[in-house]
């Protein structure tokens, strides 16, 4: 008997309306509108489209793909729930839509059922009834990858994120990110599998490096040294793309473009600009209110500086310090007076230190207020840019305009502002000397900027797809304790 005769006869009505058109509004129709978990639906299904459309599936494999990530956590909604246990009420409804077997198999023991049912004897009776889990089943496995790199709200994470989301949650030492670190073993192995089979699939040999600057690829205002450039040098002769990505203005770093090369675009200003050929280009939404922020920090005598296409620019007195600040990182200095207004804001720095905790917690406030997002890119700097904007903006632009999948994709960076890349990629890598927030984010930990670390992960990768196809240096894999 299979999954779904069997589902079928424990629940013999259906938990609620079916259908056979299992689409996104019929998913909808279980959540009010405003509900978190269907974002977390929605987005796994994303992320599902994304993988669908660089790995090798047939059409019907692909169909599959999409929709039990979609309704993998349809059970959560009160209008299906029976047992009280997502997965089984999810499946349960599924099984009277006369959905494909593999795919209520997928939902019946998405990612963590397995364990979680361990701790639940009534549970594990009924499921004992089932055939267990097929874990090379492709919808299977891309359902427990699109899970785990999808947060509860809706966005897109990196394994690490997601624990640390689950410990922020429910705790450090509770059962929940214990339960995800025993499930990541086998989503860094689907994560290993469709790295290959993508880059296989699109005859790349290494994937697209995006690598922040400062404290990653060099010291703050230092330029490249032989020993990195040689690193990207042969990297790219290897066939790898290299495209450099921060928060600094790119009209500050032409010789560091320079030393890498422009065959690649690069972007600065935390995604807001790209540069493609020497061209700079303001790319994305833009700071429309600055005015309103910028005259709020005035008033709460917190120092900036606004970033428009061509310059930057403050109407506040800068200090000493906040001017060596910006000598320091190699940045243009800020020009003084009104931010020009036939100009677009593309973000506003404020000089706010990590330990001014209420000074930091007023321009996170502000940002919000004006529907902004704030992100940190160096201990002295905290930073209101366009919502929902980011690195990964730029980043996943490059990669569409040259028709590269992106998930066969690396992001290194060490800072909160990284962290949006962290969740794109297809790996994720930090250096050892990375700020707290951005540590436990990446998949890979790699050696500190001091220690020659990018250029070590380049050359490591490099020798893995002499072979064919690069493999992910497993020395570096993050293990989350």
């Amino acid at each position: 008997m299979n999954i779904s005769s069997i589902l079928k006869n424990i629940f013999p009505e259906p938990l609620g309306p079916v259908s056979e058109n299992l689409t996104d509004e019929l998913a909808a129709s279980f959540f009010p509108a405003d509900s978190t978990r269907l974002a977390h639906m929605r987005q796994a299904c994303k992320t599902a489209h994304r993988l669908a459309a660089q790995m090798d599936y047939d059409a019907e494999t692909a169909e599959k793909v999409v929709t039990a990530a979609l309704f993998h956590d349809v059970g959560y909604s009160e209008k299906l729930k029976k047992t009280g246990f997502h997965p089984l009420d999810g499946a349960a409804y599924l099984a009277h839509c006369n959905a494909p077997e593999d795919l209520i198999m997928a939902v019946l023991w998405h990612s963590s059922t397995p364990i979680e049912i361990e701790s639940m004897p009534e549970i594990k009776e009924i499921y004992s009834q089932f055939p267990g889990p097929n874990y090379d089943c492709p919808i299977y496995k891309a359902v427990a990858y699109c899970d785990f790199r999808t947060s509860p709200l809706g966005e897109s994470y990196s394994f690490g994120q997601r624990i640390v989301e689950l410990e922020s949650r429910f705790g450090l030492d509770s059962i929940p990110p214990s339960i995800a670190r025993k499930t990541l073993p086998y989503s860094r192995q689907n994560q290993q599998d469709f790295t290959r089979t993508i880059a296989c699939a699109q005859g790349k040999t290494l994937p697209w490096i995006f690598c922040d600057i400062d404290n990653t690829l060099i010291k703050p205002g230092e330029t490249i040294d032989r020993r990195t450039l040689n690193a990207i040098n042969r990297y790219t002769t290897a066939g790898g793309r290299f495209s450099l990505i921060t928060g600094k203005h790119m009209i500050s770093v032409p010789h560091l473009i320079s030393s890498v090369g422009e065959q690649t675009p690069h972007a600065g200003v935390n995604g807001s600009v790209i540069v493609r050929n020497g061209k700079l280009e303001v790319f994305g939404e833009t700071v429309t209110p600055f005015k309103a922020i910028e005259d709020a920090l005035l008033e709460a005598n917190v120092n900036y500086a606004t970033y428009v296409s061509d310059g930057i620019w403050t109407r506040a007195e800068l200090t000493p310090k906040e001017l060596n600040d910006f000598v320091m990182v190699g940045e243009t200095l800020p020009q003084t007076g009104p931010t020009p207004g036939d100009k677009s804001a593309i973000k506003i720095l404020t000089f706010s230190h990590r330990d001014q905790t209420e000074q930091c917690n007023m321009v996170r406030n502000l940002a919000e207020k004006y529907g902004m997002s704030c992100v940190r890119t160096a201990e002295d700097f905290l930073e209101i840019g366009p919502a929902g904007h980011g690195k990964h903006s730029a980043m996943m632009q490059i990669m569409k305009e040259a028709g590269w999948s992106d998930l066969n994709s690396i992001a290194i960076g060490d800072s909160e502002n990284d962290l949006t890349m962290f969740g794109h990629v297809g790996l994720s890598a930090v250096v050892a000397n990375a700020a707290p927030e951005a540590l436990p984010a990446a998949d890979l930990h790699i050696p500190a900027c001091d220690d020659y670390g990018v250029a070590r992960l380049l050359d490591a990768l490099v020798d893995s797809a002499q072979n064919g196809c690069w493999s992910i240096p497993h020395n570096w894999i993050a293990n989350y304790n």
